[in-house]
């Protein structure tokens, strides 16, 4: 190896399988590559290396890939619309504005208008022309949320585009040629399409040879392609609001997660593509964590224990900044929580939330550098909040509740000079109910 600091690579690796295995967690497969050498290949019963593995939501990263490909080959522009290929769900009735504006780009950083999978509402009905007749919640563009169904479109647009499914596609442009297993194959929903959020059954090596192919497209490639692969691994859209792990608050690409140090293909479960570019290193983890609370962040604190050894860098965390003043009132369409407006200003160390409605009006201090301590009048209990920049745009809010209730309200705030956008949560079980959706509203 070029560098002597890689040279105990090997050594990690092993005891990272070692931990693995000892972890308590059901590890199916673990597998390492660097620069096209392999490391480790690990099975547990019941799989062995010749069984496929449904690999769930890293469907979605192959579904980026083939949209890659098609815009590299002037198939599409990342800034079409998704509405203008789909003309047979969109044509009775005046389509929503939200939707109409949606594009491929949205999609492919899950900002579409919708704030969960639409096809899950009533699988009974066609999963594709439910992402088009589900009224949306929000703006498309403004806000990461996990849409699987936005997936699904994307590989009905690879075939409506192509005449092939995602794999056949990909074969043709690059997985014949990495050594893709041909048994390999994507589930089909009820109606026939491909399931591209989460239907992949493929081999643990058939991953690593993908890995192995977008890490040196990445590293050496050339071309739209190669380009496109750059973009789909950075960060594009904040999602501190929405990860369950540490990694998955880093950011999210095109159908690409961005972890520390690095950037992932993830399912469901425990199924991972772990990329680390400064190390040329790819690991490979099947797993079935669904019944085990805080099983994938296990899998993924040892792995980054095991590649901080190895760096002597910083972790490579997203950290943006804001504008350094805000004050502007916006007033609010109908929502389920009664607003009609809000008002938000700040300057470089602090600032202040307030929302009202006829019949109700909540002001929320927050600092940018401490916990600001205040009362929610309207519920009096004592609450703590810390504002910071999720994006360049995107200010995050969490606020803590401290008395009778124990929990928190979460917003989400995509400013723009004429507009704004605003996703909130509530993690309590009993009042807070007004703070649960979106917002939009137009400046005052």
């Amino acid at each position: 190896m070029q560098n002597s600091r890689f040279k105990n690579i090997p050594e990690i690796t092993e005891a990272l399988w070692l931990r693995l295995k000892e972890s308590g967690l059901p590890i199916h497969s673990f597998l390492a590559e660097q620069g096209g050498t392999l490391l480790k290949e690990a099975y547990e019963a019941p799989y062995t290396a010749m069984d496929l593995h449904r690999m769930f939501s890293i469907t979605k990263s192959l579904c980026s890939l083939a949209t890659g490909f098609l815009y590299a080959d002037g198939r599409l522009s990342l800034d079409d619309r998704i509405a203008d290929y789909f003309p047979e769900y969109c044509s009775c009735g005046e389509i929503h504005p939200w939707l109409k504006e949606m594009t491929i780009r949205h999609m492919l950083s899950m900002e579409t208008c919708h704030s969960s999978t639409t096809y899950k509402a009533d699988t009974s009905k066609n999963w594709v022309e439910s992402f088009f007749t589900t009224p949306p919640s929000h703006r498309s563009g403004q806000i990461f949320l996990y849409d699987t169904s936005s997936s699904h479109t994307l590989a009905a647009l690879v075939k409506k585009l192509t005449g092939k499914g995602v794999l056949d596609y990909l074969r043709e442009k690059c997985l014949d040629k990495t050594g893709f297993s041909k048994e390999a194959y994507i589930i089909l929903d009820p109606f026939g399409s491909e399931m591209g959020g989460s239907g992949l059954m493929a081999r643990p090596t058939d991953l690593l040879k993908l890995g192995r192919f977008c890490m040196d497209t990445l590293k050496k490639g050339t071309g739209k392609f190669a380009d496109y692969i750059r973009e789909a691994v950075s960060f594009k859209v904040p999602t501190i609001h929405f990860g369950q792990t540490t990694d998955e608050q880093q950011g999210y690409g095109y159908q690409f997660w961005r972890i520390r140090n690095g950037f992932a293909m993830y399912g469901m479960g425990g199924q991972y593509v772990l990329f680390y570019p400064d190390l040329d290193l790819v690991f490979v983890v099947t797993a079935d964590t669904q019944n085990m609370k805080g099983g994938n962040q296990k899998i993924l604190d040892l792995i980054h224990d095991a590649v901080k050894k190895i760096l002597d860098q910083p972790e490579q965390i997203w950290n943006p900044e804001g504008p350094r003043s805000w004050d502007a009132s916006y007033r609010l369409f109908a929502n389920p929580g009664g607003f009609s407006r809000l008002s938000l200003s700040f300057g470089p160390a602090e600032g202040a939330l307030a929302l009202s409605g006829p019949d109700s009006a909540f002001h929320i201090p927050y600092s940018f550098h401490t916990q600001t301590i205040s009362i929610l009048e309207e519920y009096k209990q004592r609450i703590a909040v810390q504002g910071m920049w999720a994006g360049p745009d995107t200010l995050y809010l969490p606020v803590q509740i401290a008395g009778e209730c124990v929990g928190s309200i979460h917003f989400l705030l995509r400013l723009s000079d004429e507009r704004v956008t605003v996703w909130m949560k509530k993690i309590e079980e009993t009042y807070f109910h007004e703070f649960q959706g979106f917002l939009e509203g137009v400046k005052e």
